[in-house]
């Protein structure tokens, strides 16, 4: 038989509350045993009496929208409310009519159909960073509903980042959050204004010896790697295969959207497609004998026949934070100073140049639609390339 059970969970605020609901039960004591009694839709039925004026008020509930305690919630927040009309009025006739309660979804339930959404208009690489941004960087505000998150809990997330996180990482966590909040209609990005963030510099100098970046490199290829009677063994093979990409200069992102299906082995070269690729232009890259060997491994441990048809398959199961981590573990393990997996590229071109590399061909490695950016951001105008300049002009007159 249907009827209003007295709801007395111990520790929460239930006085005077009664789920309708069809049980033999005359009390319930959990929200487990409150789970197995509601549907689609549930009422939760408040009963309150003020200087011997009785009163009852019955709310309804989705339960898709709303869990069982958040609703117990909600109603014990409208009992100051519900006694002051009962003692003004002396009834509570004119609320008898069901209050349907419209909740909005956790940030964390807003997040998967917002990305689903945003897959459509913008580029894999840019999902990747509102992934990191959202489900990674934003873990304080998951349990959150959008119209409780405050701009000092947003402020606490950018000022513990920048304990452990570049300036720019910082700086593009703050642009990403602020799209999706707006976007949802947030009321915290009205105050926006107020946040802290770091100051940003965008050039980009390695500053390592050429020695510190040799033993990086070396380190990088053989990582996690032991050696037990002449056959070496790999503690975290997947690591070690996506730092072997990360060695061509390649983007994390653009490293572990890769797919089987961009791989050509008849004529030895990988591709990253335009949909991926951060100038929108597909780039097309050879495969070296480390590439070759990190390919089969991640096919070995993937199970892919690399003989059959390629599937359009990720080769990379991680996101970006797992190499992140590795990769600062590495660093510290060597006593060298903190990197992001993009300041390899940093470190690529930079040391390539330094010795002698042509500027094209480390811009045609990187990536550059233009060699101007590769020579903004790497050719360093120093007194060293005047005197460089200089000598190379002086052997020039030497045989005149």
């Amino acid at each position: 038989m249907t009827e209003y059970i007295s709801i007395n969970i111990p520790n929460k605020d239930c006085k005077g509350m009664f789920l309708l609901a069809d049980s033999d039960i005359k009390s319930i004591v959990s929200t487990g045993e409150a789970n197995k009694l509601i549907d689609k839709t549930f009422k939760i039925q408040l009963r309150t009496k003020v200087d011997g004026k009785r009163g009852k008020k019955t709310f309804s509930f989705e339960s898709k929208k709303i869990t069982f305690l958040k609703a117990i919630e909600h109603v014990a927040a409208q009992r100051a409310e519900t006694r002051d009309i009962l003692k003004a009025t002396g009834t509570l006739r004119e609320q008898k009519e069901v209050d349907v309660v419209k909740i909005q979804k956790t940030f964390l339930e807003e997040i998967e159909p917002y990305l689903d959404n945003k897959s459509i208009e913008v580029r894999f690489n840019t999902i990747e960073v509102y992934k990191t941004a959202l489900n990674n960087h934003s873990k304080p505000l998951h349990n959150k509903y959008l119209d409780e998150i405050k701009i000092s809990d947003i402020q606490s997330i950018i000022t513990n980042l920048m304990k452990t996180r570049a300036p720019a990482t910082v700086s593009v966590f703050g642009r990403t959050l602020r799209v999706f909040l707006r976007d949802l209609k947030a009321p915290v990005v009205l105050e926006w204004d107020k946040l802290k963030f770091p100051e940003v510099d965008n050039v980009k100098k390695y500053v390592l010896k050429l020695d510190d970046t040799k033993k990086i490199i070396a380190c990088m290829r053989a990582y996690s790697g032991t050696t037990v009677d002449g056959e070496t063994f790999y503690v975290f093979e997947e690591i070690r295969n996506i730092f072997a990409f990360l060695l061509t200069g390649r983007r994390i992102n653009e490293v572990i959207g890769l797919k089987y299906s961009d791989i050509n082995f008849e004529n030895k070269t990988f591709t990253i497609p335009s949909s991926r690729a951060k100038g929108k232009t597909a780039l097309h890259f050879n495969i070296d004998d480390n590439l070759l060997e990190a390919i089969h491994s991640q096919a070995r441990i993937n199970n892919i026949d690399l003989n059959k048809e390629l599937p359009d398959k990720v080769l990379f199961e991680y996101c970006r934070e797992t190499p992140r981590y590795h990769f600062q573990n590495l660093l510290a393990s060597m006593g060298l100073p903190k990197l992001r997996l993009h300041d390899i590229r940093h470190m690529l071109a930079s040391t390539l140049i330094q010795n002698k590399a042509a500027i094209a061909d480390v811009s045609v490695m990187l990536g550059h639609s233009s060699i101007k950016t590769t020579e903004q951001r790497y050719a360093n105008k120093s007194a060293d390339q005047a005197s460089r300049a200089t000598d190379a002009l002086n052997d020039l007159m030497r045989g005149i």
